[in-house]
């Protein structure tokens, strides 16, 4: 089974493809879909990850995560459930999958920023975890600044072991406005930061696992970027096929459509169990 979503030329949901419209293929070869299904006919769960290291003490960032999570758990339908989960140099759980929003408010602010950050094994953890929620609509939604101090698991080896896995990442890097490119008062061209190196790799996690990346440091791209990420995690498709036989190794996924000007975004391949 494949979580996939389509977007137009200006990033904005497409909600009405019919089956008919899709063409999937696996290893260059057109597969027959079996299953499809869209949006409301399945509940949504959506793992909230939030960076609790030292690096978000900051106010602006502290109050733009904040932000960030109540916009999203307010965009959710009732049905829909959320859990919330934190990282510093570990991973942990915070709150299990619920419908009760207030608890994952509340637990939010008990969280108290300490610690180096280790992005990387957190992402890895979050993933894998979301994965054993058996079948339907899911995602990770990760709050962060970006910047990961002591990671062991290298960028490269936790994104060949997620794009395997059927969890669309959704990364909200809060960061300073000079850090910003987006903002008029970036200076990154000229001091290249840590921050730069650490949206670039959420970016690639996004685009692997067929989730999006965005970068905010005001409340405007904030509330955008929520939009945006509210508008794709309520408009996912389901597609299934049959796989075809052969050996148990890592086979890639494409996806499209026939109607033109529209782009589907969905994890680029998956190993088959044996």
């Amino acid at each position: 089974m494949l979580s996939a979503t389509a977007v137009d030329d200006h990033g904005r949901p497409v909600t009405n493809l019919t089956k008919e419209e899709f063409r999937v293929f696996e290893d260059g070869r057109p597969q027959k879909l079996q299953h499809f299904s869209f949006g409301r006919e399945a509940s949504l769960k959506v793992l909230f990850l939030v960076d609790a290291s030292g690096s978000m003490t900051g106010k602006l960032k502290v109050t733009s995560a904040r932000m960030a999570l109540r916009l999203l758990l307010k965009a959710l339908s009732p049905e829909d459930e959320a859990a919330l989960a934190a990282f510093d140099h570990k991973y942990w759980g915070v709150v299990a999958f619920t419908r009760d929003r207030m608890a994952i408010e509340q637990a939010f602010t008990e969280l108290d920023p300490f610690s180096s950050t280790a992005l990387h094994d957190a992402l890895d953890h979050a993933a894998a975890d979301l994965a054993t929620h058996g079948e339907g609509r899911k995602a990770v939604v990760v709050l962060t600044d970006g910047v990961d101090t002591s990671s062991q698991r290298k960028p490269e080896d936790v994104m060949a072991r997620s794009k395997a896995l059927d969890v669309p990442i959704y990364a909200l890097s809060v960061v300073s406005p000079l850090d910003d490119p987006a903002s008029e008062r970036f200076t990154g061209a000229e001091h290249p930061a840590a921050a730069r190196a650490g949206m670039a790799i959420l970016k690639r996690y996004a685009a692997l696992s067929g989730g999006a990346a965005f970068t905010v440091s005001d409340f405007p791209a904030l509330q955008q970027a929520a939009s945006s990420i509210v508008g794709e995690l309520k408009h996912q498709y389901r597609l299934g096929y049959d796989p075809p036989a052969g050996p148990t190794r890592f086979r890639r996924i494409a996806v499209a459509t026939t109607r033109k000007g529209v782009v589907i975004k969905t994890r680029n391949g998956y190993v088959p169990q044996s």
